[in-house]
């Protein structure tokens, strides 16, 4: 069992423990990972914390998905600007089956059961703050980091957070026997409050394991209330074939520690392809490898080899002479995964920058579109800025295909009035 740290490790799969935790892995472990439904998706970042529970399983231990239903009502500060709105009880139900739904793939695949922590919705609160609360001096709170870097704007609700976890973790290791919590690092500060309360209350030592954050170019994590360009596991927020083409798009820096963390080849097999990728970067081994792994894991097999033929052919160096002769079977099976937007064909002329711009589907105004003309092909042709559109530009009467720059596909099919 000590092997399992050694694999995780060098995976680069450990931010941080506590001392104790490589020792408790000479036996079964019962552990518990949790998940607040605090947006319709999980995203990239989630996954990490998936493929570690995956590995714990994998290994033999007992592993838990904590649904996070009730303490999502209150909203983490950690790793937070600013305080979070508060969701709605309507919206978090609606998160919470959002959520479950996705981790029940994963947990029907690797068998790993997903529990709710609606124990605390029936906290009293006289009783709690006697019970857990006067375990916690207010010195302790005030030095934990998602407290101390926004102490000025941090309310009383964000500020229990961490005491609603702690007991998230107590309940779980009374009632399912948990001596261990797993999480990214922005959750250690939660962690060791769960961590302490039962060694208060039980003198009992339990242990935590946090994984480091995936952040974006500008150094910022994966976030569901952070601004910016995440991949959600959710089809219709990420599309299965934008979701491929993240992996694609990794610089080889990026796929070289990334291949580690999100696929489960083993640590010679790694080592194999990141020596052939360095032979034919162009080739772009590891990036194909991560891709289709986490294509797979995430969404399908079926998914995957779909995207899979799509991107052979969009990224076909004679696509230009082969598009004329794709079959309508195949347009159909692009429309499937590439953005799309349906046009109502009520007249036989359409000026392309008015498509262009069409529901900010491409461009989000003319001066944008103007600006890249230069940047785009209609059909893998180039075009002028007043072209205009015919149904002789149609392929099988529906169908335009515009490339934007080097790597961005959209599809405009264009359906008759009734």
């Amino acid at each position: 069992m000590l092997k399992f740290i050694q694999e995780i490790g060098w995976r680069g799969l450990i931010s941080n423990k506590t001392k104790g935790t490589s020792e408790i892995f000479k036996r079964k472990v019962n552990l518990y990972s949790g998940f607040d439904p605090t947006s319709a998706s999980l995203h990239i970042g989630n996954l990490i914390s998936i493929i570690l529970s995956i590995h714990f399983k994998n290994y033999g231990h007992n592993v838990l998905f904590l649904l996070g239903t009730s303490t999502s009502l209150i909203g983490d500060p950690s790793g937070k600007k600013g305080e979070r709105s508060l969701i709605k009880s309507e919206e978090n139900s609606f998160y919470s089956r959002k959520i479950r739904k996705q981790l029940f793939q994963f947990s029907k695949q690797f068998k790993i059961p997903i529990i709710n922590n609606n124990w605390n919705k029936k906290l009293n609160f006289i009783e709690f703050s006697r019970d857990i609360g006067k375990y916690f001096s207010i010195n302790y709170m005030l030095n934990k980091d998602s407290v101390k870097k926004r102490l000025r704007s941090l309310s009383f609700t964000e500020f229990t957070y961490q005491l609603l976890q702690a007991y998230d973790f107590y309940y779980l290791y009374k009632n399912k026997n948990c001596v261990l919590q797993i999480g990214g690092s922005d959750q250690w500060g939660n962690i060791t409050c769960g961590i302490d309360l039962i060694k208060k209350k039980t003198k009992t030592q339990v242990h935590g394991l946090t994984h480091p954050l995936l952040t974006k170019s500008d150094g910022t994590k994966f976030g569901k209330t952070e601004n910016g360009e995440n991949i959600w596991l959710d089809p219709k927020l990420t599309s299965p074939y934008n979701f491929y083409q993240f992996w694609i798009n990794l610089s080889d820096v990026q796929a070289k520690k990334l291949i580690k963390i999100f696929t489960f080849s083993n640590k010679i097999s790694i080592s194999k392809i990141i020596t052939l990728h360095d032979r034919a970067p162009f080739l772009r081994i590891l990036q194909k490898k991560i891709a289709k792994i986490t294509t797979i894991l995430v969404h399908s097999k079926k998914t995957f080899t779909d995207i899979y033929n799509i991107n052979q052919m969009l990224f076909n160096p004679n696509l230009n002479n082969m598009l004329t002769f794709l079959s309508k079977k195949k347009l159909l099976l692009i429309k499937k995964y590439i953005p799309c937007k349906n046009i109502i064909l009520n007249d036989t002329k359409f000026k392309i920058l008015d498509i262009l711009i069409i529901d900010n589907f491409i461009c989000k105004s003319k001066t944008e579109a103007l600006r890249k003309i230069n940047s785009f092909l209609l059909n893998m042709n180039p075009f002028f800025s007043d072209y205009v559109i015919t149904k002789t530009d149609f392929l099988h009467k529906h169908f335009i295909l515009i490339k934007k720059g080097k790597k961005n596909f959209y599809l405009l099919y264009f359906k008759y009035e009734v």
